[in-house]
């Protein structure tokens, strides 16, 4: 395993590749690996479906396994199997029809998290995983604790990413059962248009005011009014339907392992 200096972080030293090998031994749903354009500036050009399938029939071995193959609106590939050995051989791509082109693996159905509690920061994070390893047979892909600064609380939640998609109620860690949670993320909101359908990194439109959603600077004196709803809100608010709905997605995704 892989730690960071501060202990806030550690990832699996395996690679991506031997991951996707030992969700075999695991409960999982299909394994989608996701093929872009090296050049993270341009997208893979919508090729003939006849001349992308007899190029992945020569370059894999195991393609009979594939079981759907779609262009995505960002211009990127996704294929669809249940076969580890075939999404290994997929991710060893470098080119697909003469396009340099860059290779990952859709983690979220292929694996789980699982929030600990009541773990001491005194506790490594390579401790933790020897222990969950030991204990309960499990593949820690990575894991992460969740430190707040200014924060003098001893024992911050741990997040846990495992291989394989089912999660008991318990995990056996330092002598007892310890209860986890399944981890359900928040809504990502950009902080300068105030969508939820970009990161803030990619946006390219003028900041806002996320009160009433007009471009102003100094303090908002104006009615409050959210950009995405039109509602008597701020854009922030958690009570806002967008949110709400959003939140409901993931928790959905979150618990069936989806990730469209």
């Amino acid at each position: 395993m892989q730690t960071s200096p501060s202990e806030k972080f550690l990832q699996s030293g395996k690679s991506t590749n031997e991951l996707v090998l030992r969700v075999g031994q695991n409960e999982y749903e299909d394994i989608n690996i996701l093929i872009s354009n090296a050049d993270l500036n341009s997208k893979i050009p919508q090729l003939n479906p006849f001349t992308l399938q007899s190029f992945i029939k020569d370059k894999i071995n195991h393609h009979t396994s594939i079981q759907n193959m779609k262009f995505t609106q960002q211009g990127k590939i996704i294929l669809t199997m249940q076969d580890p050995v075939c999404a290994a051989q997929l991710l060893n791509l470098e080119s697909v029809v003469n396009i340099k082109v860059s290779t990952d693996v859709i983690w979220e159905n292929i694996t789980s998290r699982f929030l600990f509690y009541d773990i001491p920061t005194t506790v490594s994070l390579r401790e933790i995983v020897e222990e969950l390893t030991r204990n309960d047979g499990i593949e820690i892909v990575e894991m992460r604790r969740f430190v707040k600064q200014n924060n003098s609380r001893e024992t911050p939640p741990v997040l846990v990413t495992k291989l394989g998609t089912r999660l008991p109620g318990y995990m056996k860690i330092c002598f007892t059962n310890q209860k986890i949670q399944t981890f359900i993320d928040r809504p990502r909101q950009c902080v300068k248009c105030y969508s939820f359908m970009h990161p803030s990194r990619v946006c390219e439109k003028t900041p806002i005011c996320p009160s009433c959603g007009e471009i102003h600077s100094g303090i908002c004196q104006a009615p409050q009014k959210c950009i995405n709803c039109q509602g008597e809100h701020s854009a922030t608010s958690r009570g806002r339907p967008f949110y709400i709905k959003g939140q409901n997605i993931l928790e959905l995704k979150g618990r069936n392992h989806l990730n469209c």
